[in-house]
């Protein structure tokens, strides 16, 4: 991910483009095109949302990476197929000071945490004043 080469590539820009726009909608999050940590960070933001759109978009975006050089990503998406296991985890949490819970852009946040209430998302995180 160090070689910067597929910049050069009007297409490999255009998919750029579409995850950042993808990105700003969906977080709120404007990510630049010159950021060091540009692919990963879009990887890590592919994790967050679970968005199919990102995730395609990242995708056809990676295969200007490297031009087929058979270069690999830190982190390696891999689909989800009908027949493979789901990993079943239970969690154990603390006691809520409120089972109170806000719904946000589709996605459910807690009202209260640590005696403060919900007041919006902040790059991507829940903030709480």
């Amino acid at each position: 991910m160090n070689d910067k080469g597929w910049m050069l590539n009007p297409d490999a820009i255009k998919q750029a483009r579409m995850c950042i726009n993808i990105i700003q909608e969906e977080l709120g999050v404007k990510l630049k095109l010159s950021h060091p940590e540009f692919l990963n960070m879009i990887n890590d933001y592919v994790d967050l949302t679970e968005s199919v759109e990102l995730e395609m978009a990242y995708r056809n975006l990676l295969q200007f990476d490297g031009e087929g050089k058979g270069k690999k990503t830190k982190k390696t998406i891999v689909p989800i197929k009908q027949d493979m296991p789901l990993a079943k985890a239970s969690v154990t949490s603390a006691p809520r000071e409120s089972e109170e819970t806000i719904n946000y852009k589709g996605k459910t946040y807690p009202k209260y945490c640590e005696g403060k209430t919900f007041k919006g998302l902040y790059r991507g995180q829940a903030r709480y004043n």
